[in-house]
């Protein structure tokens, strides 16, 4: 059982020009305290049939993750 269920991902300033920056706010809910840090990773995908066009974009880490709904925002140039 999964311990953090994402709840929604709102896409900012969408839709937008090629080079504006990635915003993003993700609202998602945490069953159990997280011990560690939380990684979330912004990926590309570059292709619905394979993986291999994949491209990470960044990873992101979130500390103190205690049980709750919590947002976050992300933004990136």
């Amino acid at each position: 059982m999964a311990k953090v269920h994402v709840c929604n991902v709102l896409v900012l300033d969408n839709p937008a020009q090629f080079m504006t920056k990635l915003e993003f706010e993700i609202t998602f809910e945490c069953i159990e305290d997280l011990p560690e840090d939380l990684e979330w990773k912004i990926i590309y995908v570059g292709s619905a049939e394979s993986e291999e066009f994949d491209q990470i974009l960044d990873t992101v880490y979130v500390s103190r993750i205690s049980t709750d709904k919590h947002l976050y925002s992300y933004s990136h140039d």
